[in-house]
Formats: structure tokens, sequence, C-alpha cells
């Protein structure tokens, strides 16, 4: 029997109530929530720069998807990201006091309150170098005065005047560098010193460094900049699917460096003893710092070694290293790598040089010489590899692939299953003329990792961004891990080049030995293969060289007591240093740039009358107008802040009333008076 009701609101309806939850879900909900709350609190405890990554991308998934796949990649973020976050700290962070620190300073106890004070301090030390991913120049710097200040006062405290100098000072350097290495730095001279018997001049300056605040305050900064990108490529944010090679932050800071530092050169000038000056960013712009002269000077290098190829009859040899697959943060499609071992570029870096090093050692064993160029590249990762652009005879092309080939593919052998995971690892390709010359195949790698010239249109195979604008990407990774991306292997020393080519007086150059003419000559026409061959050959000793730099201490100490040495010339290494040609014959210093000291006054104008338009307070001025106010102004604010006539502040009301009905309302009031005078005499 069915009932109905008269209204749909009178009809009975069940009570407002939850559905009561099984003991399954419940403990599944009690579990979820406490794995929430657990990854909250790591979260909580990672690097500034950690936490608004990840609350970035948190909260586009929750207004996108909603609160539950939000709290999924919190979890996510907590069993996958985190143990990447907690490798990448292992290398940076401070766990505990180490015993030889313990012992060199506490003696091993801690029982009386002079030390229980100076374990404080440490212990607050360590907690503030922890947190340098998140300090920026300022705390760095007060860190850095702080360890300076705390080894200065250690040194203090084991002071023997019994004792000789030399063993004071290697006792003070032990002590000050056994507390430098807590902090992860190595000192100066480490291994030289607790290895062999050095001099008291030799560990004076090292020590001085210890306790300097300068030079803590720039290992500071440098582990503060590479914890934090390394950060950035443990958390993904280094790849193809967000920025390639550097992370945006890397590259912002890149650029705001190189902003100040042009500024600074065109602040400051070069002043000889005789007082003349020249400007400093002509001086910059006119040697390698140049990008676009260090790019040319490179190409004439490596077309030279080309040149001494071809004359010698040897052949060229194109190969790629690449490092094993636990070294790589992402894969090549752009996602998490699982084999990841935390390596930094920097790490990989130096396997790629121990690596070189045993490659060139076993070459010289076997009587193969070779020469030619290298170049280190980052992939999309920031992870480096190499190009290898060698000559040698064609008779030894296969035994030197081999070396190669099996040095490179000797860690982690147990994955190069296939002929394409081995090239992947080491790819070999012989230089073929007709498909183009060796300095073809390199010009694209030289211009891609310097400015980005003539790329115009061309992307990159791994990325897929345009070359010329990742090369900025590629010179930020460069700086921050501080990985040098050229290095010649062979052939003569560039510093000798470049000194000849400074010197004008050939008569000079002819008189001092025929020999020496000849590199003199080959130098100055910029023909790299002739000077490489005057100076004897691709494979020629550094000390047996025909030309050589001549260095001379000019008498001035450094901030660390050492003599400082300055390039002054070059001489025939035959003849001797006794008779050198100086290329470097004034002595330059860096000072500030003279302020302007004749300021050209306000011109009058050519007539008794004023032919300005007259202005009509009632009537606004259009955007245009005031665009070209606002130029106008930005260009003479300087210039008017120092020659405002006293006389003319009065007229300040005026100006402002002005300002007021055109709608620019943002006139300094000590400027009102000069520019109101300006529109007066009819120059604006």
């Amino acid at each position: 029997m069915s009932v109905t009701w008269a209204y749909p609101w009178n009809a009975p309806r069940s009570a407002i109530s939850s559905p009561l939850l099984t003991h399954a879900e419940l403990h599944r909900r009690n579990r979820h929530i406490a794995a929430v709350l657990q990854a909250r609190q790591a979260l909580a405890l990672q690097p500034e720069c950690v936490r608004i990554s990840f609350t970035r991308a948190a909260d586009t998934i929750e207004k996108e998807h909603g609160m539950a796949r939000a709290e999924a990649f919190l979890l996510h973020f907590y069993r996958r990201m985190l143990p990447r976050i907690n490798a990448v700290a292992q290398h940076y962070q401070l766990s505990h006091l180490q015993p030889r620190v313990s012992k060199a300073v506490f003696n091993g106890h801690f029982d009386t309150v002079i030390q229980q004070g100076l374990a404080h301090r440490l212990v607050s030390l360590f907690s503030r170098y922890n947190q340098l991913p998140d300090m920026n120049k300022a705390p760095v710097d007060r860190l850095a005065a702080d360890i300076a200040n705390f080894i200065r006062g250690e040194l203090a405290e084991h002071d023997d005047t019994s004792a000789t100098e030399l063993k004071t000072l290697h006792r003070w350097y032990l002590h000050a560098g056994t507390i430098a290495l807590q902090f992860n730095v190595t000192p100066p001279h480490w291994q030289r010193v607790t290895q062999k018997v050095v001099r008291a001049e030799d560990i004076a300056p090292a020590i001085m460094r210890l306790f300097s605040e300068q030079w803590w305050r720039g290992h500071l900064r440098k582990a503060a900049a590479q914890w934090r990108e390394h950060l950035h490529i443990a958390l993904g944010n280094v790849s193809k699917k967000k920025q390639p090679y550097a992370s945006a932050q890397c590259v912002a800071a890149w650029r705001e460096q190189k902003r100040r530092n042009r500024e600074f050169l065109k602040s400051m000038e070069l002043e000889d003893e005789e007082g003349n000056r020249i400007s400093l960013i002509d001086k910059h712009d006119g040697s390698v710092a140049n990008p676009a002269i260090r790019r040319c000077e490179l190409m004439t290098r490596l077309r030279g070694f080309e040149t001494l190829c071809q004359n010698l009859g040897y052949v060229g040899e194109f190969y790629t290293l690449t490092a094993p697959s636990a070294w790589h943060a992402t894969t090549r499609a752009g996602y998490r790598n699982r084999k990841w071992n935390g390596a930094s570029p920097a790490q990989t870096q130096s396997y790629f040089t121990g690596l070189w090093a045993r490659i060139r050692a076993k070459l010289h064993r076997n009587g193969l010489r070779v020469f030619g160029i290298r170049v280190a590249e980052p992939h999309h990762d920031g992870t480096p590899h190499w190009h290898l652009l060698l000559f040698m005879q064609p008779q030894e092309v296969s035994r030197v692939r081999e070396i190669v080939r099996d040095f490179a593919c000797q860690q982690d052998h147990h994955e190069l299953s296939s002929a394409k995971a081995q090239q992947a690892r080491f790819h070999a390709e012989t230089i073929d003329a007709l498909k183009g010359s060796a300095t073809g195949y390199l010009a694209k790698y030289i211009a891609k990792n310097i400015d980005g010239y003539a790329l115009d249109g061309e992307t990159d195979v791994e990325s897929g961004a345009l070359l010329k604008e990742s090369a900025c990407a590629v010179c930020a990774w460069a700086t921050r891990w501080r990985i040098r991306q050229f290095q010649f292997i062979g052939g003569a020393p560039v510093t000798v080049y470049r000194e000849l080519r400074k010197l004008t007086d050939n008569d000079a150059a002819r008189g001092l030995s025929v020999e020496f003419a000849q590199v003199h000559e080959a130098a100055d026409c910029g023909d790299w293969a002739g000077y490489v061959n005057a100076q004897g050959g691709p494979f020629v000793k550094r000390d047996e060289v025909q030309v050589r730099t001549l260095y001379e201490a000019d008498g001035d100490m450094n901030q660390y007591g050492e003599e400082t040495l300055r390039v002054r010339g070059v001489y025939d290494n035959a003849v001797g240093s006794g008779s050198p040609l100086l290329t470097r014959l004034k002595k330059w210093k860096i000072v500030p740039k003279r302020a302007q000291e004749n300021v050209p006054n306000t011109a009058l104008s050519w007539s008794s009358v004023n032919n300005c338009t007259h202005f009509e307070p009632g009537k606004l001025l259009n955007r245009r107008q005031r665009r070209q106010l606002t130029a106008w102004l930005r260009s003479d604010i300087l210039q008017a802040r120092k020659h405002t006539p006293k006389s003319a502040i009065c007229t300040g009301r005026n100006i402002r009333e002005i300002a007021g009905n055109t709608g620019f309302e943002a006139l300094p009031e000590s400027h009102n008076g000069f520019l109101y005078q300006q529109h007066r005499d009819g120059k604006k």
C-alpha cells in the first residue's frame, strides 16, 4: 500500500548522518593521517628552496584536482623525493664532531667551563653551517667571520714560546687545518704539509688564510650556492621538463653577477705611475674575457691544430665520453633516475678527470702520442660529459680507440649488455674530410658553450631548447660548479702566444735569436700551427719550449703575506731569462673613475623671447607626452641633483602645481626649481 504525500517536503526523510566506518577503513584512514603528518614534519625540516618548490606544485595540484591528490603528492614526495634530498645533504651537512677535532680542541674531555663554552660555540657554528642553503650573503659572511675568529682564538691558546718558529707554525697549521676539515674545506697545501717537508714561508700564508674572513667567505658562498643548485637537481628542477642545464635561480644569479661586474668595470679606470688613465671596461672588452674574442681565439687554436694534423699526416678522431647511469639525476626522457648516487656535476667532472688521467698514463706507457682538445658540456640535468678531438698517426687509431673505450666502459660494466648501451657510454667517430673539417665538428660545441654565435634557430637534441638562448644557462652551469669547459691537449703555452702578440719591436725580436724571431712572427700573424712548430712541435715539454714567459716579483705583498708575481715579458729559453723582452712596461693599478669636473652649463636661448609652446594648466598631457616627460626627467635627474640653483628652489611650488595638473606627481622637490628654470630658458 503506497502512501502519497501532498507536498514533497512533507514526505519523511532519513536522518542526516555519516555511515559508520568499518575497522579496516578506520585503520586505513588513521594510517593515512599519520603518514601525512609525518610527511609534513619531514618537509618542515627541509631547506627553504625545497619547501617552496614542493608548495608551489602542491598548491597547483590542490586547485586543479582537490585535496586528496595533493596529499597523495605529499606522500609521493616523502617516499620518493626525500631520499634523494637526504643523499644530497650527506655531501654537505655536518652530522657529528670528528674525533680528530675533538682531540685537537677539547683534548678528549669537556669537564671545564672553558671547554663547555667552546663546545657550545662549535655546536652553534655547526647548526648555522647546516642552514647554508637558506642563507643569503649577509648571514654567510657573518658565519665566515665567526669561524675565522674561532680558529684565531684556538691558535692563541696554542702558543708555545719555547718551540722554534717552524714547529710553532706547523702545529698551528695542523690545528687550524683540522678545524677547517670539519667544515668540509680542505686547507691550502694540506697534502704537501702533511706528507712532505715544507718551509715556514709556505706554511705562514696558509695559516693566514685559515683565519681570514675573506677566505672563509669565498668558500662558504661557494658551498651555499652549490648546495642549493644540487637540491634543485635532486628535485628535478634541472631537466628538459623544467629548466635545462641550470636552475632558473642559478641563471638569474649569474646574470645579476655579470651585470654587477659590468657596472664595477664601468666605474673604474687603470692608472699608471705617471697618472695616465685608460678605461677599464675598454681593456676588458679587448681581452679574452670578452666571450667573442675568447671564441675566436679557441677557433684559431683549433684550426692551427688541424693544420698541424694535415702537415704531419695525422688523422682525427672524435670521442664522446658519458658517465655511467648512476651519475645522472634524471633519465634521458626527463624522469627521475632511481639509480642516481647523489653525485653533483663537480663530482662527475672529477670522475672524468681521473678517467682521463688513467687513459693518458696508459697511452704514454704504450708510446702513443696524441694532441687535440677536450670540451666539457652538460646534459639536460646538469651532468657533464666530454667531447675529445684527438689527432694521432693513422696506424695508431685502433689502439688508441681501444684504450679509451676500455677505460670508459670499465665502471658499471654490467649495464653495457648491448652495442647501443656501449655506444651511449663511449662513442667514436673518425673525422671525414668529405663531410667537414675537424674545426667544423667542434665549432658548434664551442659556440654553444660560450655565446651561442651563429646558432640562430638551431635546437638542442636533448632538451629541445634553442641553442642561442641556452648558452647563458651553460655558462651559468660552468660558473656555479667551477668546471673548465675547454682544455687543449699538447701544443705550446698560450700565455707566451698572447704576450708575443703584444710585442711590437720586431727588430729586438730578430736581434735576440733567429728561433725567437720565428716564434714571434708566427704569433704576430695569428698562425697557431706555425707558432707550435717554432716552439718545438705539438709534443714539446714545457721546460723545452723555445720561448717562455718571464715572471717577476713586483715588490708588493698580498693580504696573506705572499710575494706577488706578475707577467713582465718573454725570453728565449736558449739565451736565458737574463735577456728578456718586456711586453708590459708600465705598472697599472685599478682606481675609481674621476667625477666629471666640467659639466656644461645651461645654454642661453638665441632669441629675446620664449618660443616654447604655451603651457595650459587646465589641459592634461596625453600618454605619449607623459612618457617623453618621464624619459627626459630620468636622463637629467643626476645632473639636476648636483647643479640646482639656490635661487630657483622657491619656484618649486609652481612646478608642483603643474605636476598635479599633468598627472606627474613623483617629481622631487629639490629639482623643481632647476627644471622650471630650464623650461623658462627654452631647453624644454
